[in-house]
């Protein structure tokens, strides 16, 4: 078991940040917010960190917190200017965020390394740390879910006029659901960070935004476990196909189609269904 640990841990570790973030996303689902902004939350979280720990010498612990605290509060400055927009004009809205970001980043050398990245960051996250943040997010959401807010939650998908119309405010109220998205995603950006030892701008641009918001509808976008397997899915079926290299981007992109097209529940929903056909 040790042995199999050593040999997938790092895979192990990043299905375990990336189901993470993937709740960051969930939560946004559950107001019918398609967000594409995880990847320029991502990038200021894992960049102020990089600059906290390396250049001015504070610890891990307080290095972090300000990488939630920067997600936190750039989601709340974009919410805020975003929340109007309705569909796609939402989501095209967040994607030219991460671009935006993702540009600045390739060009301030002085800060970001530009192109070429930054290197020698020291590897400070440990796999209990990304397990702990897993199982807080996890226990967060499903309280929530339980909760009044997640009833909100389920009325503003359902029917956001009607929601409105009882008092509501429900501008404020999706507001804080993507402040909080936004703080999931900076954090785990400053975990990144400090588990991958590189950070370039690539790997906070569109695909990142797209890999992490379509786990929680791969797994279930309904079940508190779908973000879980959807981002597992995501992350190791790379890894499994790495014997065709050439062919591995479209593998990888007809068993998402396929997993879309036949279990347009996320495929949380499996079990019941064969349980259903077995009966």
């Amino acid at each position: 078991m040790i042995d199999l640990f050593e040999s997938y841990h790092n895979v192990i570790d990043l299905c375990l940040l990336n189901s993470a973030l993937a709740f960051g996303c969930f939560l946004l689902l559950g107001v019918n917010l398609f967000s594409l902004a995880t990847g320029g939350l991502m990038a200021l979280g894992a960049y102020l960190s990089i600059w906290l720990t390396m250049q001015q010498g504070w610890p891990f612990g307080p290095a972090l917190l300000a990488s939630l605290l920067i997600g936190s509060a750039a989601a709340f400055s974009l919410g805020s200017l975003v929340l109007r927009l309705r569909g796609d004009y939402f989501t095209m809205a967040t994607l030219a965020f991460t671009e935006v970001v993702r540009v600045i980043a390739l060009n301030w050398d002085a800060a970001t390394g530009g192109a070429l990245g930054v290197f020698g960051i020291p590897k400070l996250t440990e796999t209990w740390h990304l397990a702990l943040l897993l199982v807080v997010v996890i226990y967060f959401t499903w309280a929530v879910r339980r909760s009044r807010i997640g009833e909100r939650m389920r009325a503003v998908a359902s029917d956001e006029l009607a929601v409105t119309t009882a008092g509501y405010d429900v501008a404020q109220f999706k507001l804080a659901i993507f402040t909080v998205s936004g703080a999931i995603a900076g954090l785990g950006g400053g975990l990144a960070a400090h588990l991958n030892m590189f950070v370039a701008p690539g790997d906070f641009g569109f695909l990142r935004s797209v890999d992490t918001a379509i786990a929680p509808v791969l797994g279930g976008a309904w079940n508190v476990l779908g973000p879980v397997i959807g981002a597992t899915i995501i992350t190791v079926l790379p890894e499994v196909l790495r014997f065709s290299a050439q062919m591995r981007e479209i593998l990888v992109g007809s068993a998402m189609l396929i997993a879309v097209l036949f279990l347009p529940t996320g495929v949380a929903s499996l079990p019941a269904i064969l349980r259903r056909r077995l009966a």
